[in-house]
């Protein structure tokens, strides 16, 4: 039993808000027994219909005799939803996600971008990152306020800027502030994935670190702790390693041949050049590949599925409050950490994890070395009372490390100028980008950007 207080900010959102009650509901409901959820957002409607879900579903189970006994609690007011809480899960999109992600993916493209993606990276990312600071820093400010030692764990992307721009805020207000706020991503499970479609499921039998940062991480060990077969692919046959066989050298021969297969050249041109693989996807660590888009032109969203996908759920949980539908759909483990992560600290579990996006250095030394001591990096890390811990890797490969070190330079710009509304800092970032030509299309994206998207920039707006 737990008297923790758990709040989800964003909690109307169809994918970590539902999905997080999903963890809630299924791996949660022994070891968090007892805590209070709190469901806040400040879209009315939505919070009403998730909050309205997942009541039914804990009666559902109650009855079932698999009982859930959590108190739950719903408010639009952000004070009075943090107020006393131990853990916070963000999870918001400032401004109507689709909308300002087709801006602020075709606008710089329109203006001479060769960015891909335009969600984290390039332009794109630059703006979704403005865009998100001003309602985080405000969350920050009240967790001070009413919630002082709480953890914050935020899914919401560009998840390594928002993380080092809170933690940079926060810095003259409590510096103890980064050492509870995590930012955590799921994206590390598509590498471990392709690693098991290479070999032939044999992940379980080897160590496994990946690190750098969040949608640019690489695998930089993978080691056979028992005897492993590796499978047949392409003019690699079958065959049979000992323990403490190293397999990057196996990855570097064999990853071409999947990746040919998956269609994925810019992945496999990567693998060539650096020696190691990047995940996940193409489009993720494209953004920061200056010349991804010669190989991944179609690395783009597809807004109007997102989009169709949203109404649908949100239908079927309309269907669901009106008897139409079972609660069954929802109620499953959604992957994500965050409430993993709780487990661990409220039972002291000391139990590891394979991502967290965590301050490269938090007094103990650096996770990487040669990078921002202040930066967001994502490393392998542990699970006890005392809190999340990154672990220590080192230098990573020097190819690796350039690249690292460079896109680090930029998201520090970013930030900086993200909190300070600074024009001209936000000009010598897009200057900086790779992916913007030169001078004159970075102000034209610039300008464009900051007017069409005005009312989720007041940080820039307030200064003029």
């Amino acid at each position: 039993m737990t008297d923790a207080k758990i709040v989800v900010v964003g909690a109307g959102s169809v994918q970590f808000g539902l999905g997080t009650l999903g963890d809630l509901m299924t791996i949660g409901t022994e070891k968090l027994a007892g805590a209070t959820i709190m469901l806040h957002d400040i879209d009315e409607v939505n919070l009403k219909r998730v909050e309205k879900v997942f009541k039914m579903a804990m009666e559902e189970s109650n009855d079932e005799g698999e009982p859930v006994n959590y108190k739950v609690e719903a408010t639009t007011d952000p004070q009075e939803a943090l107020q006393d809480a131990n853990y916070v899960i963000m999870t918001i999109e400032h401004g109507n996600r689709m909308e300002t992600w087709k801006q602020d993916y075709y606008i710089p493209i329109s203006l001479g971008s060769t960015q891909i993606y335009g969600e984290n990276g390039g332009p794109g990312g630059m703006f979704h990152t403005f865009r998100q600071v001003p309602p985080m820093l405000k969350l920050a400010d009240t967790m001070h306020d009413v919630c002082k030692n709480a953890y914050l764990f935020n899914y919401s992307n560009p998840v390594p800027r928002l993380t080092w721009a809170i933690n940079r805020y926060m810095g003259n207000i409590d510096p103890s502030f980064s050492s509870r706020n995590v930012g955590l991503c799921h994206g590390v499970g598509s590498v471990m994935a392709f690693i098991e479609g290479l070999f032939g499921g044999i992940l379980r039998k080897c160590d496994f670190i990946s690190a750098g940062l969040n949608h640019f991480y690489w695998v930089i060990k993978l080691e056979t702790k028992d005897e492993a077969k590796l499978r047949q692919i392409g003019p690699y046959p079958e065959e049979i390693v000992p323990a403490g066989t190293d397999l990057l050298p196996e990855i570097r021969k064999r990853a071409p041949v999947l990746f040919d297969e998956m269609e994925a050249p810019l992945l496999k041109e990567i693998v060539e050049i650096y020696g190691h693989i990047t995940y996940p996807g193409q489009s993720h660590p494209g953004e920061y590949i200056p010349w991804a888009l010669y190989y991944a032109m179609d690395a783009k969203y597809d807004f109007k599925a997102d989009a169709a996908h949203g109404r649908a759920a949100k239908k079927q949980m309309q269907d669901t409050i009106d008897g139409k539908s079972k609660n069954h759909w929802w109620v499953k483990q959604s992957g994500e950490r965050a409430i993993p992560i709780m487990i661990g600290i409220e039972n002291d579990t000391n139990q590891e994890e394979h991502a967290i996006n965590v301050q490269n250095n938090t007094g103990n030394g650096s996770c990487i070395e040669r990078l921002f001591d202040d930066c967001t990096v994502e490393v392998p890390g542990t699970v006890d009372r005392s809190g999340v811990h990154g672990k220590h890797i080192g230098r990573m490969p020097r190819g690796i490390e350039m690249l690292l070190m460079r896109e680090v330079l930029l998201q520090d710009a970013v930030v900086e100028a993200a909190i300070t509304g600074d024009y001209n800092l936000a000009l010598q970032a897009l200057c900086m980008d790779a992916t913007v030509p030169n001078p004159n299309i970075a102000r034209a994206i610039l300008d464009k950007m900051l007017a069409v998207q005005e009312q989720y920039l007041p940080q820039f707006h307030a200064r003029n």
